[in-house]
């Protein structure tokens, strides 16, 4: 088994270990490809800090190598699976009343606990999805962004016909708004980074807009006859002002703070209180990964413009050196484990 570990900002580490004894409740999963995001390469630099060491990667795809329960186990030796990152701790009240995708005490892979950077992992069952032979590897990497978008999508429960406003500078965005579109609300897709809006024109997206370049506030209210929009998505990880927000949202909106990050946007409790704004946050894709992987399979997310070149495993302490940031904002990297 091999792993590369993070020992400190931009200091990776290729680490074999011995193979681990596997437990009935668990699956050994081959990984063979690992999606390289904004995200992942934000924690090899160290702008989003981790305890080191520390193995990055949240999103996988591999085989089933082994099954801990060979009797009842409906996987299979060579199973395509994606595999789930959340991890829930079972222990929690929301976990105690079935509340999974609640749990407060919710680990991740590659967040806050080590992830998936490597060739071989031992993983419980409930993590492990089985993959249609439809759905290409690749494709498949993108799993988690669609379930976390669909977790958006619940929480605000969109209404036919409503205009929502998505701010996002990263290509999750993109997903979101096509998942609006689908569900057959209006979305008005909002980004500093002009690539994305050319995207997101490109996916069928009609409302896009620049707040550097354009009064969003005027745009809004001319699209909505002045009603403003009543429900609203703000990427945590996006570069805005929270005004722009503000100004979108009509009196008593929804506004939902989608992911996590490290940046710190400071909110307006004047303004909050009065448009008797509601705020909540929705932070992962639990629960929703077989209506993702649907989604996926049946093309009414289509992902193709968002995969970037290959990486190859062996030599990815090489490659990631050479690697600019602003090359993963529109197209995530694959990381291949021969």
């Amino acid at each position: 088994m091999k792993a590369w570990i993070l020992d400190e900002p931009r200091k990776l580490r290729l680490q074999e270990f011995s193979p681990t004894a596997l437990t009935e409740n668990k699956v050994k999963v081959k990984i063979e490809e690992v999606l390289l995001s904004s995200s992942d390469f934000a924690i090899y630099t160290g702008a989003s800090k981790r305890t080191y060491p520390f193995v990055f990667g949240r999103n996988a795809v591999g085989v089933v190598s082994d099954t801990g329960d060979k009797t009842n186990s409906l996987l299979q030796k060579m199973d395509r699976v994606v595999i789930e990152p959340y991890i829930p701790c079972d222990a929690c009240t929301e976990c105690k009343e079935g509340d999974y995708q609640s749990c407060s005490n919710m680990q991740e892979l590659g967040h806050n606990c080590n992830g998936l950077l490597q060739n071989f992992i031992d993983l419980p069952y409930t993590l492990i999805h089985k993959l249609p032979d439809n759905l290409t590897t690749d494709r498949a990497l993108f799993v988690s962004y669609v379930a976390f978008c669909l977790n958006v999508v619940d929480a605000l429960n969109l209404e036919k016909g409503r205009h929502i406003a998505i701010f996002a500078s990263t290509k999750t965005g993109l997903i979101l708004a096509q998942l609006v579109a689908y569900y057959q609300a209006v979305p008005v897709f909002i980004s500093n980074v002009d690539a994305l809006l050319d995207m997101a024109r490109d996916m069928g997206i009609f409302y896009c807009f620049n707040p550097e370049k354009t009064d969003v506030e005027h745009e809004i209210m001319m699209i909505t006859g002045g009603r403003m929009c009543s429900e609203l998505v703000f990427f945590s990880d996006s570069d805005f002002k929270m005004q722009d927000v503000y100004d979108a949202a009509a009196v008593n909106a929804n506004i939902c703070l989608a992911g996590y990050s490290s940046k710190d946007s400071k909110l307006s409790v004047a303004q909050i209180c009065e448009k008797h704004l509601k705020i909540f946050g929705v932070y992962n894709g639990a629960g929703n990964y077989s209506s993702a992987i649907n989604l996926l399979v049946t093309n009414t997310v289509n992902i193709d413009a968002l995969l970037g070149d290959a990486l190859n495993f062996d030599s990815l302490d090489r490659s990631l050196a050479d690697i600019n940031p602003e090359d993963l904002i529109l197209k995530s990297k694959i990381i291949k484990i021969n």
